[in-house]
C-alpha cells in the first residue's frame, strides 16, 4: 500500500475490481464503497437467482413485481437510453445473447428462423415501470433483461458518490474496465489512462489519455468472437437484426461525466454506424461525451474534444 493511501481489489459484477483512495487512511470508507458494489450486484445480476432481475425475468408475461429503488432507477435510465439511441441499446437483448452463446457455444450460428423467433422477444418498450409502487413487469412471456451493459456504470457512479461525500479529492476507481477518476493524481498531475490496442496482446497500449474528473469505459468485440467461412462473429448483437453488429470497430472508448451513460454509449456506438456518423455522433453529442474508436485496420478515430488529451502511437484520423 502506498503512503497515505488505501486500496483494495475485490471480485463482484462478474469481474475483478479495484478502488484506490489517496490522502486517506480510512479503511472503513473503502469497505463501505465495496459493500455498495456488492449490494448492486445482488440486486441486478442476471445470474443470481434471488436478484431483482432474475425474479423479473422469471415473471415475464405474468404481471408486476416489487423491485428495489436502485433497480428501478437503472431500469428507467436504460429505457431512456434505448429511446435516445433508437433501440440500438436494448436491455431485453438477453434471449438473443443466450441463443448465440458466443464464448460458450463453439462456432455456433443459429438458424435464421430461430433468430427471427427470438428477436420478437427483444423490445425495450415491453418493459413497464410503475413509479408509484416501485414495480416492474415484462409484457412478453419469455422476455428477459440483462443490465450488464449499464449496471457496472451505475456501481462506479455510486462508489464515486460515496467518496465525494467523504470529501475525497484524489481517487481511482476501476470496476472491470469502468474507470472513474476523482480529481487529479496526488502529485497534482492529470491521470494518465492507457487505452488498450485491440490488435495486440493485453497490456499493449495504443495511446495514453489524460483526464481529470472523468469516467472512461471501453467495450470491445475483439476478445469474444469466432471466425467461420471467412466471416467474423462477435458478441455485440444488433437488437434490430439479431445478428452481430456490422462494424469495422474493434473497440470503442467513451469519456464522459457519468459512468452509467458511458457504459451504455459504448454498446450503442457499435451499432449506430460506429458512433461517428449520423445517429451515433448525435448520441455522443447529446451526452456531452467524447469517443475513441479503433478499427480493424488499425485506424484510430477520435472526437475533437480529445485532440489535446489523447496521444496515439498509430495513425490517427480525427473527425467530428
Amino acid at each position: 500500500m502506498e503512503a497515505n493511501c488505501v486500496s483494495k481489489d475485490f471480485f463482484s459484477l462478474g469481474t475483478v475490481n479495484s478502488i484506490k483512495i489517496y490522502n486517506c487512511d480510512d479503511e472503513e470508507l473503502i469497505e463501505r464503497a465495496i459493500t455498495r458494489v456488492y449490494e448492486i450486484d445482488d440486486l441486478m445480476s442476471a445470474y443470481k437467482l434471488d436478484s431483482d432481475i432474475s425474479r423479473l425475468n422469471r415473471n415475464s408475461g405474468k404481471g408486476f413485481i416489487d423491485i428495489h429503488p436502485d433497480t428501478f432507477k437503472v431500469l428507467n435510465r436504460a429505457i431512456e437510453f434505448s429511446q435516445v439511441s433508437s433501440g440500438a441499446f436494448d436491455i431485453t437483448i438477453r434471449p438473443l445473447v443466450e441463443l448465440w452463446g458466443i464464448g460458450r457455444k463453439k462456432n455456433f450460428i443459429p438458424h435464421e428462423d430461430d433468430i427471427n423467433r427470438i428477436k420478437k422477444l427483444v423490445n425495450y418498450k415491453s418493459v413497464v415501470l410503475d413509479k408509484i409502487r416501485c414495480q416492474a413487469c415484462l409484457d412478453i412471456p419469455g422476455q428477459a433483461v440483462d443490465l450488464g451493459g449499464i449496471a457496472k456504470g451505475f456501481a462506479a457512479d455510486e462508489v464515486k458518490r460515496i467518496l465525494l461525500e467523504s470529501d475525497i479529492e484524489n481517487a481511482l476507481i476501476n470496476l472491470g474496465g469502468n474507470i472513474v477518476t476523482i480529481g487529479n493524481r496526488p502529485d497534482g498531475r492529470t491521470w494518465q489512462i492507457g487505452i488498450q490496442n485491440p490488435l495486440e496482446v493485453t497490456g499493449s497500449f495504443l495511446g495514453i489519455l489524460t483526464v481529470t474528473d472523468k469516467t472512461i469505459v471501453t467495450s470491445g468485440c475483439n476478445e469474444r468472437f469466432f471466425m467461420k467461412d471467412g466471416i467474423r462473429y462477435h458478441h455485440i448483437l444488433d437488437p434490430r437484426t439479431g445478428m452481430p453488429a456490422k462494424t469495422t470497430a474493434l473497440s470503442i472508448t467513451a469519456i464522459a461525466d457519468c459512468s452509467m451513460d458511458a457504459d451504455a454509449l459504448t454498446t450503442a456506438s457499435f451499432i449506430l454506424e460506429n458512433g461517428f456518423r449520423g445517429d451515433g455522433l448525435d448520441l455522443v453529442r447529446k451526452l456531452d461525451a467524447q469517443v475513441i474508436i479503433i478499427n480493424s485496420d488499425g485506424e484510430v478515430l477520435i472526437t475533437d474534444g480529445l485532440k489535446r488529451n489523447f496521444k496515439v502511437r498509430s495513425r490517427c484520423y480525427e473527425k467530428e
